[in-house]
């Protein structure tokens, strides 16, 4: 059972791991953190034939600083990071199928060079 892919991800899903990091993610960003669904659905759009595959959550960064934090919160938890820019995936690409954190970089705005 522990290679069946489905019963990890489930696992992986609802790790104490995951929880903690996410705790830390919603602490430090606040509103900009969100586990909400239909943003977390939004976040999994695709055009295509294969089903939406939507992230735990969902982070809204701000600038480069943000997104080195948000990344090195990740990796110390091993949680997948997906990043969003303007949700214009026709094939997938924004599908989260382990879960994880959408990294929406909607928010960068500015061209810095």
């Amino acid at each position: 059972m522990a290679d069946d892919p489905a019963a990890l991800s489930l696992s992986l899903h609802n790790s104490s791991d995951r929880r903690e990091a996410f705790a830390q993610l919603a602490e430090r960003f606040g509103d900009r953190f969100t586990a909400n669904e239909a943003i977390c659905r939004q976040h999994a759009n695709t055009l295509t034939w294969l089903p939406g595959e939507p992230p735990d959550v969902v982070v809204f960064a701000e600038s480069t600083e943000e997104v080195a934090e948000i990344v090195k919160i990740a990796a110390s938890h091993r949680i997948p990071v997906i990043p969003y820019g303007a949700g214009t995936s026709l094939e997938g690409h924004v599908n989260a199928p382990m879960g994880g954190i959408s990294l929406d970089l909607s928010k960068m705005d500015k061209i810095v060079r």
